[in-house]
């Protein structure tokens, strides 16, 4: 019986020593704000996004059948023309 008394003491004393261990070292962490690439609407619309080496890459047409590889930050890549 006493083992069990101090097996249970010494678990409240753990859980409250943790408990105030935490909360005295909590901090408020803000989410980054985005980055916004700008992709002009010239490029036309998007066709599918591909993942190459890690990175992120979109593929958009435009009404005269033009293939642009742009990157997520807006950067053109590749172009490839159906002549």
């Amino acid at each position: 019986m006493r083992n069990q008394v101090l097996m249970i003491l010494a678990g409240a004393l753990i859980f409250a020593a943790g408990y105030f261990t935490g909360n005295r070292q909590a901090g408020v962490v803000y989410a980054q704000t985005a980055t916004h690439g700008g992709v002009p609407k010239a490029y036309g619309h998007l066709v599918s996004a591909v993942v190459n080496g890690g990175k992120t890459g979109l593929v958009f047409e435009d009404s005269e059948g033009t293939i642009r590889f742009v990157t997520m930050a807006g950067q053109e890549e590749a172009e490839l023309s159906r002549d």
